[in-house]
């Protein structure tokens, strides 16, 4: 039912390194088909291709071999940076047999994709909250070809009705993905906090990004990394409301990942709302005890209480957890901090200063 035409153009800049990929994609219309959807099946299976191309390409770059990364990792990185468009579409066929054809392209900055991969092997939570978006995409591909395909067999109208309209949410699922895809490989990496490098989203990238955003949370409501994404950029437009309200309704949906309670925290905290920021951020240590953002932002949270030892404490944890050339801001601050508290400046990991022993001491 499906058939597929691929061709592939790699276009080097010799400063830029970008890299060109086309990818195209014929579907044929079958009786119980709706024109809308046949179009939305073509463009996600000339994105998956797009992808697929990227993932080839990618494996081949010299310093990706020297990261020993897997099929499935080069999969996920590629797809963390990889913003594909349509560039064109038209009807094929005949009338007994339409079809319709649809041409995407990507491009890759190998430059932008060699700093995130390495973004991404410093931070766990950002390496599975990746792993579970490229597993995602490959569970709802998974079923909207067996959805595809009872619709294809199914005789009753009012039984193709009902596979449409599953069909219809899996693709909006899928289209929901791209839309924050999209918005990841643009600012993302801004938005979330995953390097110091102090660079400020223009406005115009903000309302660009909240419309797409708000899209995708309209399409799946159950879209967990566009509600935390939605909710980051809400926090740097000063919206602290509306960034938690967004954030409470992707803790309710996935109770156990840490970055919402994590975004939470720090929305609470730039409130003055420190106490119930330090739940959250006692929640984050429950499932990710070693999170540096928590360490840090658990500390700085104690400082503004005025609970110096609780303070030192966690900000020693969070410069022994760190290496000195991962967020260096953060860490200056911290050691400053600790030094305000009257702690010591942190050593090696074995050795606690006599803030962190008493601190230890009174909570055992």
């Amino acid at each position: 039912m499906l058939a597929f035409m691929l061709s592939v153009y790699l276009v080097s800049h010799v400063h830029a390194e970008i890299k060109i990929l086309e990818a195209d994609s014929t579907y044929t219309i079958g009786d119980n088909d709706s024109k809308i959807d046949a179009r939305r099946i073509a463009t996600q299976e000339a994105k998956r291709k797009a992808l697929e191309l990227a993932g080839t390409y990618v494996e081949s770059m010299s310093v990706v071999k020297n990261y020993q990364l897997t099929k499935d990792e080069v999969k996920s990185y590629a797809a963390g940076v990889l913003e594909t468009e349509v560039v064109s579409e038209e009807m094929r066929g005949t009338t007994e047999r339409p079809e319709i054809y649809i041409k995407t392209r990507c491009k890759i900055d190998t430059d932008v994709l060699t700093a995130q991969i390495d973004r991404y092997r410093e931070d766990e939570d950002l390496k599975k909250q990746l792993d579970a978006f490229s597993k995602e995409n490959d569970d709802l591909k998974k079923e909207r070809d067996a959805l595809v395909k009872q619709l294809a067999a199914d005789k009753d109208k009012t039984d193709a009705a009902e596979t449409r309209k599953k069909l219809g949410m899996v693709l909006s699922k899928e289209e929901s993905n791209d839309d924050t895809k999209t918005v990841w490989v643009n600012i993302g990496s801004q938005l979330v906090e995953v390097d110091e490098s102090g660079q400020e989203i223009t406005k115009t990238d903000l309302d660009k990004s909240a419309v797409i955003l708000q899209r995708a949370v309209q399409s799946n409501p159950q879209n967990e990394r566009a509600q935390f994404m939605l909710a980051s950029l809400y926090q740097k437009q000063g919206n602290y409301a509306e960034a938690e309200k967004r954030l409470r309704v992707a803790i309710q949906n996935h109770p156990r990942n840490p970055n919402p309670h994590l975004r939470l925290g720090v929305v609470l905290k730039d409130q003055g709302r420190y106490d119930a920021a330090i739940e959250e951020f006692h929640t984050v240590e429950r499932l990710r005890p070693k999170n540096p953002m928590m360490l840090f932002y658990t500390g700085m949270t104690f400082k503004a209480l005025n609970k110096c030892g609780k303070s030192a404490h966690y900000l020693n944890r969070f410069v022994n957890e760190v290496q000195s050339k991962k967020f260096p801001k953060k860490r200056e601050r911290a050691i400053q901090t600790i030094s305000e508290c009257n702690g010591e400046r942190p050593g090696r990991r074995r050795r606690l200063s006599r803030v962190d022993a008493a601190t230890v001491q009174a909570w055992s």
